[in-house]
């Protein structure tokens, strides 16, 4: 199953609690420059260790974003498709992820809006998007996964670039962050 025009993902509210229809979760709303406030304060109170912070704040996020993949097909490729189809609807710009084997993969995002532009971190930001990519590909593969930003706009790519491969060792992401 994909998502369609008949089962698309539609919102409803009641008494100010807003839930989206393919798992009646509840959800909230804010912006972009909300998220960057938040990880602005992040970087202040913990330096480079936001960094590590974001990054688990994506994993665990995920876990909950995983309960909708069975329901948006059987197959891992279709899982895939569904998280990008989820991802591109919650705004989180125009991804393309490709499988490159069983152990590795790739995602291009085009208009991220994890982007940070901070001096204070190095070339690359999107850490929250990072863990989620890592989760995500560590519950439709059943195996442990990490994933990695190798170019962000933040550092004038064109694109945001993810590496998610097979984790060799435990928190092996975290240790590659650039910190």
């Amino acid at each position: 199953m994909t998502l369609t025009e008949q089962n698309e993902i539609t919102l409803r509210e009641q008494d100010g609690v807003l839930r989206e229809s393919l798992l009646n979760s509840r959800i909230m709303v804010f912006s972009c420059s909300a998220y960057r406030s938040m990880c602005d304060e992040l970087y202040e109170q913990f330096q480079s260790g936001a960094s590590v912070i974001l990054y688990r704040m994506g994993k665990g996020f995920a876990r909950k974003l995983s309960a909708a993949i069975p329901k948006l097909g059987g197959t891992k490729q279709s899982a895939i498709d569904g998280f990008v189809q989820l991802a591109k609807m919650a705004g989180w710009g125009d991804i393309h992820c490709r499988i490159l084997d069983e152990t590795s993969a790739e995602c291009v995002v085009h208009r991220s809006p994890f982007v940070l532009h901070r001096t204070d971190i190095g070339r690359t930001s999107c850490y929250f998007l990072s863990g989620v990519l890592a989760s995500i590909a560590t519950d439709i593969y059943k195996k442990k996964f990490d994933a990695q930003e190798v170019e962000c706009l933040a550092d004038g790519s064109n694109n945001c670039r993810f590496k998610i491969h097979e984790a060799t060792e435990p928190s092996s992401a975290i240790h590659k962050l650039k910190l």
